[in-house]
């Protein structure tokens, strides 16, 4: 594996660096309610979003490119977990857990809390074979759990907004905005962006859920980890990743932000999350 990847969108940063976002309610859910959340395996949580069209790929006050979404989908309300990961492939892969590398940075972390960190290093690929166990886990369950499409996954980021100044943002809390302070997710606080200030560097992923969510209950969407997709990355073989990670400066976290790796890379600060959709009868 290569970390050139990696060192290339941290360099990246560096080189960048020099309203209340609108959601709709599912429907039979009335508009203005919080979206709840419905169970999935594993006590996975999923967040349901509707069809729709939005603006992909802006930020700063700039809307991007308008997107349809062409189905109804869920998607987790957190990435996948060491614990979750563990219960479907019989192993944890990831370098930040006790039995790994990485154990240095997480020798004082309880146990239990470490369950519940992302699993990482897990390839594109690796993505796919614990999506094929967990359906045959699923079976007869109703849902077709996958990879979130890029259109997706950003939808999702920026809480469902719809409208061009909704899509504007950078990131999305309760609010959007367009400053990020590693207060606010967890990537690599001396390099926040925009007007925020700098802020720690854990120089690790930490627990899924701990920091704030958008206006869906959507946690680490901004940082943490890096998260497959289900697109290729252009005509090549690469694939998407969205949401930048804990090694990465804020500009990587931003909504729009895309980056690809080939999809047996396996890093330290890839994981994913995934969506759902109703099985369709044959």
């Amino acid at each position: 594996m290569s970390m050139g990847r990696i060192l290339f969108a941290s360099c990246l940063y560096v080189a960048l660096a020099g309203a209340l976002a609108g959601c709709r309610a599912p429907q039979g859910q009335p508009a203005g309610e919080p979206v709840k959340p419905k169970d999935g395996p594993l006590g996975m949580k999923f967040v349901p979003l509707p069809k729709g069209t939005f603006y992909m790929g802006g930020g700063g006050g700039e809307a991007g490119k308008k997107t349809e979404i062409k189905e109804d989908f869920e998607i987790a309300m957190h990435t996948v977990t060491q614990e979750q990961w563990q219960a479907v492939m019989g192993k944890n892969p990831s370098w930040f857990s006790l039995n790994f590398w990485g154990w240095g940075k997480v020798k004082d972390i309880t146990a239990a809390e470490l369950k519940l960190f992302p699993v990482e290093s897990v390839s594109w690929d690796d993505a796919q074979e614990f999506i094929k166990k967990l359906n045959e886990k699923a079976r007869g369950g109703g849902w077709l759990y996958r990879l979130p499409t890029e259109a997706e996954w950003e939808y999702a980021c920026r809480g469902g907004a719809t409208s061009e100044e909704e899509c504007s943002y950078h990131f999305y809390f309760a609010k959007p905005t367009n400053d990020l302070s590693s207060k606010q997710a967890n990537f690599n606080g001396n390099f926040p962006f925009g007007k925020a200030d700098q802020g720690p560097f854990l120089e690790r992923p930490t627990k899924v859920g701990s920091y704030a969510p958008n206006k869906l209950g959507l946690c680490d969407m901004h940082g943490n980890v890096w998260q497959w997709c289900a697109d290729a990355l252009g005509e090549g073989s690469d694939r998407v990743c969205r949401g930048g990670s804990w090694d990465n400066g804020g500009a990587i976290c931003r909504a729009a932000f895309r980056f690809g790796f080939a999809p047996t890379d396996r890093n330290f600060s890839i994981g994913f999350r995934l969506a759902r959709v109703p099985v369709r009868p044959k």
